[in-house]
């Protein structure tokens, strides 16, 4: 669809920006010429999304980093963005910002109407689908500056996001009318290639136009995709079809009743604000509406609210079974908010998130805290029944996960050991198998292990048993993923964490292992753009420092080595055991010319690794041949011994 001053998010406006697409400026119904530089247009995009003005430092660190003068880099740009939008520019000693009197954008108009697609019109979802011209901001790539890039990838994943959440109500809302639904349905999993909901549609859609060989053969087809790409056997693969809209709030009484017994009573308590004040308590009020409209609307759960009283509770219930709790901590101009969810059962914190507000690189606040209800409601959906025996098997395989995710040679023994007294108890059990795999697949990776060889079989082992078993729970699926990619089966690895992803977008594990992956298939920049998610998310995470290593070996990917060596430093600050970051620390210090850095990196190795060669280095890592070959050479000019 052209881009024309009768599009209805643009009429009437004097400066009209389209985004959902090729950037297009218009002043008074007529095309601007653009400027031709990349980063003027990345700029002018940027700044026409920003929710708020942007200080000229963060602009320079965004677009003009490693620049001799990024001022004036700047400088320039507003002055050619100035041509073309002419006094909409407002550049002030607060910083840099469009005026909102007579602008329309495109994207967020789209964005209004995408968040109440449940409650859109048939026309106004098609109307909102229209404004799509094809891939947003198709036109502002600006190659080497990395936190340019991982913006631009997060705002292209948000809005192609809400257009697959138009798409799904555009289906359910033609319902009536197969033929419309099913071609809906077709755009749908044609974006989305794994939504299992889409495939499902599409599958009750051709029933109902009376296609049905061709409906059976649709679910054959997927079944046996899925089966090859996730390595389950088809007869396991269950495409998620849901229940018609028509017939979704129709059941017997028995049924409704039987739903409702296995829903949990989960307490909303009130958020700790340090320090207190208005601004903190009208924040705090905003996320506890947000998070308990979201929690209202799970099918798992009854809520509480802050006094105790029932909004909605069973017959019988004398008490909550989980607690969700919080705090909104300022510092200086920043504003961390947290939450967590006690099982009261067991006296154990189940979820629990963070986020930086403010951060260029973290979601907007509604989206955060729609994440984490969903986040929440799966914690509690999984969680077990509460008995002794199930809490002592939960306090070990919380201990064994925590000890797995240090990445240290003792930690990782320990794991294998406690994981090993829940397999003695429960062979089938998928998580205890899942991290069982990715402690057998680190022993492999990291140096750790003399048989290199009958750990990676190991490994393959319990991630193909717990695959089978575990294929719906998102940390499950992740773990997996960890593991097969540290076996070098990419492609699986990359299937799995896509399906954990679509079942909970917020779980920071899948962007951390996504973000290895990417740079394991030389993509850095989408490694970037995950690794900088998790770590505006949760920057106080002990476990950032995987984040911040996986961000070093991206930049070192680019041959960004200044980046690369400040980011891997930081995450060996972070954890000062994890020695094995000097594989990829030290062939950056070597490409960057700080050779005592490089040989002092390789005294550390030794230390830790008396028989390290490079040949074994290159035998444990998964990284591309491009890649690898500029590792073992920085590590061989350092000191290590090829052989």
């Amino acid at each position: 669809m052209g881009f024309t001053v009768e599009d209805g998010w643009s009429r009437g406006q004097d400066l009209a920006i389209g985004v959902l697409g090729p950037l297009v400026v218009m002043r008074g119904g007529v095309g601007k010429a653009l400027p031709r530089s990349r980063k003027t247009r990345g700029l002018l995009s940027y700044l026409a999304l920003a929710p708020r003005a942007c200080r000229r430092e963060d602009l320079c660190d965004l677009l003009w980093e490693g620049a001799a003068d990024p001022r004036s880099e700047l400088r320039w740009s507003l002055a050619k963005i100035r041509a073309v939008i002419g006094p909409w520019l407002h550049v002030s000693f607060n910083g840099v910002a469009l005026a909102c009197e007579s602008l329309s954008i495109d994207a967020g108009a789209f964005r209004d109407m995408a968040r109440g697609a449940g409650a859109l019109s048939d026309q106004a979802i098609t109307d909102a689908l229209a404004m799509w011209r094809g891939s947003p901001l198709a036109d502002v790539e600006v190659r080497g500056q990395s936190a340019y890039q991982a913006w631009l990838a997060a705002e292209r994943d948000s809005l192609t996001g809400l257009r697959t959440s138009l798409l799904r109500a555009a289906v359910d809302r033609a319902w009536e009318r197969p033929e419309e639904a099913l071609e809906a349905a077709r755009r749908l999993v044609a974006l989305e290639p794994w939504n299992e909901w889409g495939h499902g549609r599409v599958a009750q859609l051709l029933e109902r136009c009376g296609r049905l060989p061709e409906a059976a053969a649709y679910v054959a087809a997927m079944r046996q995709s899925l089966s090859r790409e996730l390595g389950i056997p088809e007869a396991q693969v269950l495409l998620e079809a849901p229940p018609p809209p028509q017939v979704a709030c129709v059941g017997s009484d028995r049924s409704r009743a039987s739903r409702r017994a296995l829903r949990r009573v989960v307490q909303l308590e009130p958020l700790k604000l340090l320090p207190s004040g208005d601004e903190c308590a009208g924040l705090a009020m905003q996320v506890t509406a947000d998070l308990g409209s979201g929690l209202w609307r799970s099918r798992s759960c009854d809520l509480l609210d802050a006094e105790g009283m029932a909004q909605s509770r069973p017959e019988g219930c004398v008490g909550a079974d989980f607690a969700v709790r919080g705090a909104v901590v300022r510092w200086g101009k920043s504003v961390q908010l947290s939450l967590r969810c006690v099982d009261l059962r067991l006296g154990i914190v189940v979820w629990f998130g963070q986020i930086t507000l403010g951060s260029p690189f973290s979601p907007g606040l509604s989206q955060w805290v729609e994440g984490a209800a969903e986040a929440i409601e799966a914690a509690i959906r999984t969680a077990g029944p509460g008995s002794d025996d199930s809490g002592d098997r939960l306090d070990r395989f919380l201990t064994a996960r925590a000890l797995a995710g240090a990445l240290q040679p003792v930690a990782n023994r320990q794991a294998l050991d406690l994981l090993n007294t829940i397999l003695a108890e429960d062979a089938d059990e998928p998580s205890a198998l899942a991290y069982t795999a990715w402690c057998y697949a680190q022993r492999a990776v990291y140096n750790w292990s003399s048989h290199p060889d009958r750990d990676r079989e190991e490994a393959r082992r319990c991630a193909a048993m717990a695959t089978r078993i575990g294929s719906d729970d998102p940390e499950c699926l992740t773990t997996i993923a960890a593991a097969r990619t540290l076996v070098a089966d990419l492609n699986g690895a990359g299937v799995l964490l896509d399906r954990a992803l679509r079942l909970a977008p917020q779980v920071l594990g899948a962007h951390v292992r996504s973000g290895w992956l990417a740079n394991y298939l030389d993509q850095p920049v989408r490694a970037v753009r995950h690794f900088r998610m998790v770590i505006g998310l949760a920057p106080l995470d002990p476990a950032s420092f995987n984040s911040l290593t996986g961000l070093g070996v991206a930049h070192f990917i680019r041959g960004e080595h200044t980046q690369a060596i400040r980011h891997m430093e930081q995450a060996l600050a972070l954890n000062p055991k994890a020695i094995w970051i000097h594989r990829n620390l030290v062939p950056a210090y070597a490409a960057a010319g700080e050779r005592q850095k490089a040989r002092d990196g390789i005294l550390a190795l030794v230390q830790d690794y008396p028989k390290l060669t490079v040949a074994a280095v290159c035998d444990a890592m998964v990284f591309s041949p491009t890649v690898m070959a500029k590792i073992a050479e920085g590590l061989h000019s350092a000191g290590l011994p090829r052989t």
